[in-house]
């Protein structure tokens, strides 16, 4: 294998490793965060906050189907952390927008992250705590402009016990 092609498939490796540590660290994090939120609505909320994207688009990064985005939209509204806003141009769609209390909500949970996972990458070397600061923010690029795969359609029922014939 060539060494370029390696080191790729070394970092995918890690990655899968490290991702669903880091996954139940932030999950966990941010249930104990007021308010308590989910992954979900602390990334919905983050992109709306710096891309302004609309429910479609949410959609289409997360591979979410349309109708569970909007569900999460309904409650991140109910909640009082998000807003939508009627768009003049085009009526069908709605531009989405932080309210003062989801800004505020969002700016201490990312704060919360950092400190925390501060704190536990602090014994990390400062040569590699500057790598992965200069590699996370492409791998973040680079799964958010691509859709994940779509799940599985579920298997098949399993076929219905036969009744035992009787002797």
């Amino acid at each position: 294998m060539p060494p370029a092609r390696r080191s790729q498939t070394e970092a995918a490796e890690a990655l899968v490793g490290v991702a669903p540590l880091v996954s139940r660290w932030i999950e966990r994090l941010l249930a104990g965060h007021v308010p308590s939120l989910t992954v979900a609505q602390f990334l919905t909320l983050r992109a709306i906050a710096a891309d302004g994207v609309s429910g479609s688009e949410l959609a289409r990064r997360t591979g979410v189907s349309g109708p569970a985005v909007s569900q999460l939209l309904a409650g991140l509204v109910d909640g009082g952390l998000l807003e939508r806003h009627e768009l003049t141009e085009d009526r069908r769609r709605q531009a989405l927008a932080l309210s003062a209390l989801g800004a505020r909500a969002l700016a201490s949970a990312q704060t919360l992250l950092r400190e925390r996972l501060s704190s536990v990458l602090a014994e990390l070397p400062r040569p590699e705590a500057d790598a992965l600061a200069r590699a996370l923010p492409h791998v973040e690029a680079t799964l958010s402009g691509a859709a994940p795969p779509r799940r599985p359609p579920p298997p098949p029922p399993a076929d219905p016990p036969r009744p035992r014939r009787r002797s």
